[in-house]
């Protein structure tokens, strides 16, 4: 009977690896061909009215964790193809009916599970790169906007000339925004970066920057508080990093190191009880 199980396992997953890899090429072709027909050579994210909710949802996750479909399709090929190696191995080895329920659940887990973990992680490791550069875009923003530079000029400077010290996520949406900036209108390109990137820092910069057209204030002072507030607030993350390196430290210390010291003494105490005169 459980060799009947395992062989439906093996073929159904053996359809969804051939289902992926067919989907794979077809949101390919399909994605080269929608580009192709309306950009050329663009090779962004799209997300269009034509799309459903749930479509339009997933490629904006594509687009805050910087992958393109592709990538993405890739990702799942490997998971299903690493689903299915972990399930096969109840046909090598020789397991106990336990085990290779185990194996099952494992394979099919990563192979549902791994593209999604992988994608949220992205999103997470990209928002915090994103932030990690804010301050220093906004810093050579204000030196520009003191020198006289307007907006435009100094987003563009910053973006022509920023690769030695900006990472490639922060420039690429600055650039994305400049264009959308001077294309469409202010309220489309601040919309499109927050929903682009994810980032709370943005997204409180987007709307000063919003009550900065509304009100007329300086777009130099805001950018000089909000500077101020995400130095602070990194400040404070390495206060708290420090503050509880203590507690790690003492953690390591009973989990590895208390141990071996117990056992060091223990251990010839318990030879000489055993075998006293040795």
């Amino acid at each position: 009977m459980m060799e009947i199980v395992s062989y439906a396992i093996f073929f159904i997953s053996l359809f969804i690896l051939v289902f992926f890899v067919a989907l794979y090429v077809y949101q390919y072709y399909r994605h080269t061909k929608l580009l192709h027909a309306i950009f050329n050579t663009n090779n962004d994210i799209l997300i269009s009215d034509i799309h459903t909710a749930k479509k339009a949802e997933f490629r904006l996750k594509l687009q805050r964790a910087g992958l393109s479909q592709k990538q993405f399709n890739e990702i799942v090929f490997v998971s299903v193809l690493a689903g299915v190696s972990i399930i096969s191995l109840i046909f090598i080895l020789d397991f106990s009916f336990l085990n290779e329920l185990f194996l099952i659940i494992i394979g099919i887990a990563i192979a549902i599970a791994m593209p999604l973990l992988y994608l949220e992680e992205q999103i997470k490791a990209r928002i915090k790169r994103i932030n990690n550069d804010l301050p220093i875009f906004i810093d050579l923003l204000i030196i520009i906007l003191e020198g006289g530079g307007g907006l435009n000029n100094a987003i563009d400077k910053v973006t022509t000339e920023g690769e030695s010290v900006l990472g490639p996520d922060l420039l690429g949406e600055s650039k994305k925004f400049k264009n959308e900036f001077i294309t469409y209108s202010s309220d489309v390109a601040y919309t499109n970066l927050v929903n682009r990137t994810g980032s709370d820092a943005i997204a409180t910069i987007v709307g000063f920057m919003r009550l900065s057209e509304e009100t007329g204030i300086g777009v130099k002072s805001i950018f000089e508080n909000q500077a101020q507030e995400l130095k602070a607030m990194e400040m404070l993350n390495i206060e708290k990093k420090a503050a509880t390196m203590n507690i790690g430290i003492t953690f390591v210390m009973f989990i590895f190191i208390l141990p071996a010291v117990i056992a060091m003494v223990a251990f010839p105490m318990a030879a000489n009880a055993l075998m006293p005169g040795f």
